[in-house]
């Protein structure tokens, strides 16, 4: 097939997390703002007005990004920013409870990125039987028959004081499990009462059985299964190496099938990392504006989404810089360089002064 023709001239505007340029509160508008909906599951985060809006996430100060797709594609230095809502809501759920755990700067990123958690896309079974037991109440009332309302009634309350008790990140991922064996068992129950009295039913109490059934088998499936199913996609990270402008280069732990089920995620480029070759369990991780974002390279697909939103629809577009290489520092080494010769000036200037 011939090639696809270069495609000029699409612009994205700079914004920029220097703390030169805006103001602290800036830096971090959403730290502390994330809570879990402890019935659907939901990450909600509050204050979103305040975040910088942004498309993708550039490593290299600059004032503008510009030029063909062609050039871009090949820009090592861009990334697509993939929100980590789950490992968001730990991180800030770690700073608001145990900010004073560990002395390190990096401390609560760290111990957020250690807790086992499923990262990848989808709700993994993480909502609430409750979901599920609300309209199974409602669908057993037209049943008429007060053995089997009783439970059901009884287990929504339950249900709903226990999904808000283990909201917690240390044991929301095994409120399934604890109240997998009553709900269980009385789904049995329903089955035999089902068929115990089948004769003997109104044409509304059969719809309500059948329809209660649907709730069962959608808690089942959607919920226990795929909650099973998705628990080897769960994973924690080690730190290798910390970056400035609080970016981290990271080895995943667990969730080996993660490419195989969802994708490749991009390799990062050796002037960036610091070392070859990027493994599929290496993974690029951010802290901006008090969200932890994964930061994976920018696809000739992503472009052209871009290139049409912008060029075509005309569509303003921004990215954000965190001007951690520059024309002086383009590669890891020199960075590192930097950083450790500005530590020893500091160190230097705090034993003269002191």
């Amino acid at each position: 097939s011939p090639p696809t023709p270069d495609r000029h001239g699409i612009y994205l505007s700079r914004r920029s997390m220097n703390p030169a340029d805006i103001t602290s509160a800036d830096l971090t508008p959403l730290m502390g703002m994330s809570s879990r909906n402890p019935i659907t599951g939901a990450i909600q985060i509050k204050n979103q007005s305040a975040f910088k809006d942004f498309v993708i996430v550039d490593i290299f100060s600059r004032k503008s990004i510009s030029g063909s797709l062609e050039d871009l594609v090949k820009d090592p230095y861009l990334f697509r920013p993939v929100p980590m809502t789950y490992r968001t809501w730990i991180y800030h759920y770690e700073y608001i409870h145990n900010r004073e755990a560990g002395n390190e700067e990096n401390s609560t990123v760290r111990r957020a990125l250690d807790y086992s958690c499923f990262d990848a896309p989808g709700n993994a079974g993480r909502w609430s039987p409750v979901m599920a037991l609300v309209p199974m109440a409602m669908f057993i009332s037209f049943v008429d028959d007060l053995l089997l309302l009783a439970p059901v009634l009884i287990m929504v309350w339950l249900g709903q004081s226990l999904s808000n008790a283990m909201n917690t990140v240390s044991y929301y991922r095994y409120f399934r499990l604890a109240t997998f064996p009553p709900r269980f068992a009385y789904y049995v129950f329903m089955l035999i009462r089902l068929v115990m009295t089948m004769g003997s039913q109104t044409g509304l109490g059969t719809l309500g059985f059948l329809a209660a059934l649907v709730c069962v088998f959608v808690d089942l499936a959607f919920g226990d299964i795929m909650a099973v199913r998705s628990f080897s996609l769960h994973c924690h990270y080690e730190i290798v190496s910390y970056f400035p402008q609080r970016i981290f280069v990271c080895r995943r732990v667990g969730a080996a099938r993660l490419e195989e089920v969802f994708g490749h995620r991009g390799s990062v480029h050796e002037k960036v990392s610091g070392f070859a070759p990027w493994g599929k369990e290496h993974t690029l991780i951010a802290d901006i504006q008090g969200m932890l974002m994964e930061l994976r390279p920018m696809r000739r697909s992503d472009w052209n989404t871009l290139y049409d939103q912008n060029v075509v629809f005309n569509e303003a577009l921004s990215y954000l810089s965190l001007d951690m290489f520059t024309h002086k520092n383009p590669d890891w080494d020199s960075v590192m360089e930097e950083v450790e010769w500005t530590r020893k000036s500091r160190a230097a200037m705090k034993s003269v002064s002191g």
